[in-house]
């Protein structure tokens, strides 16, 4: 008789990337200007992406994790992006984030996405195809898998020279970004947690649903989040940063190519 298939282990130590989420905020400071009164803007969610807490939360992980090399790739679905300062029905501030990637080596890592940002003063668009926007940092020994699921929980992450790019320049190479928290499965049958935990995320099942809108509104099914702000009060200045609002956005024209639509095509690294 055939001998049946094996199934993977659930304490596996290598293998492929069954489901997994990852929970990310962007930037609590850039959520409240976006929404808050001077940008009056709002967060559109979709593709799969849902609001979670204080921040997204990007589904269905694919990829690989080997604990003996230490490395862990994986991708993820669902796009967010930010909308403000509303001018003649378009907006000036449009920064999409979306092909979401972690790529995990020993204690360091990256947080690679797809960005298209506009640029306000000129209003071109430019497109960024596996930009690094973020690095990581990971303590010693938490890349490992327990019960199969590889739970990395609230990862500080750093903006990188690149990652500057998708902000137009309104944040130097260095900035603390909103810590990440990421769970992966290598075994199909392994369950997530429901909470990923560690950055404050509310749990996947009680996150909105997978086209939503944070702005004015209050939360809804098919509706929005926020009450004006997401995570934090109305202005940059109110959550605690020291760079001047009006000066946020003076330097965004540093980032754009001549032309409109201008697409830059950046090879995704491997750590």
């Amino acid at each position: 008789p055939s001998t049946p298939a094996t199934a993977v282990p659930t304490g596996t130590q290598a293998g492929q990337i069954h489901d997994g989420t990852l929970d990310w905020g962007v930037k609590k400071s850039f959520r409240s200007y976006v929404t808050g009164p001077i940008a009056n803007g709002k967060v559109r969610i979709t593709a799969g992406a849902t609001a979670s807490g204080d921040g997204y939360r990007f589904p269905d992980a694919t990829g690989r994790f080997d604990a003996a090399k230490q490395t862990l790739n994986a991708g993820f679905h669902g796009k967010v992006r930010f909308l403000g300062h509303e001018e003649n029905g378009a907006y000036t501030l449009d920064l999409s984030l979306s092909g979401m990637e972690i790529q995990v080596n020993g204690t360091k890592g990256r947080l690679i996405a797809d960005v298209s940002t506009k640029d306000r003063k000129t209003k071109k668009v430019s497109t960024y195809t596996g930009l690094a926007v973020a690095d990581l940092k990971l303590p010693k020994g938490q890349l490992a898998a327990k019960g199969g699921v590889v739970n990395l929980s609230a990862v500080p992450a750093t903006l990188t020279a690149d990652g500057t790019k998708a902000f137009g320049g309104m944040y130097p190479a260095g900035e603390q970004l909103d810590a990440l928290t990421v769970a992966v499965a290598l075994d199909k049958d392994a369950e997530l947690p429901a909470s990923a935990g560690g950055s404050g995320l509310a749990g996947g099942s009680g996150s909105a649903g997978g086209s939503t809108t944070a702005g004015g509104g209050g939360v809804g099914g098919g509706g929005s989040v926020g009450g004006g702000s997401v995570g934090g009060a109305g202005s940059l200045a109110a959550t605690g940063s020291d760079i001047p609002v009006g000066a946020l956005f003076a330097a965004s024209g540093v980032v754009v190519a001549a032309g409109a639509g201008v697409v830059i095509a950046a090879r995704r690294r491997t750590v």
